[in-house]
């Protein structure tokens, strides 16, 4: 190898590990889960921090759009259990290309719902 080579390897080795920290600092996680009769719904990015805005989408099992609700500045939101045959896709979207999306199945629901029980 040359030396050209080992310095331009180094240099793509030093953009890499300088990209990757700003790339896992803003990685979402999102969750959901059933409360009686509604879903509740988390954003939470590294370290336990919540974002402070965002925007919940929620769709069926056959991507229709039901329900649209804006995260709280605990990083939460909520919506009613209804028509919930199908499940749900669930999106926060904290702008800026930061998505995630957490997915409740029927039987999921099903048995969170006879867990409550």
């Amino acid at each position: 190898m040359s030396h050209a080579s080992i310095t331009r390897c180094a240099l793509y080795l030093l953009i890499a590990l300088a990209i990757a920290p700003s790339a896992a600092a803003h990685q979402l996680s999102a969750f959901a889960w059933v409360e009686g009769e509604t879903v509740m719904v988390e954003g939470r990015l590294p370290k336990g921090k919540h974002p402070k805005l965002g925007t919940v989408l929620v769709y069926d099992g056959e991507d229709r759009l039901l329900f649209k609700t804006e995260l709280g500045p605990d990083g939460t939101a909520s919506f009613p259990l209804e028509n919930w045959e199908t499940g749900f896709r669930i999106v926060v979207d904290i702008g800026r290309g930061h998505q995630s999306y957490w997915i409740l199945t029927p039987r999921d629901i099903r048995q969170q719902i006879n867990d409550q029980q």
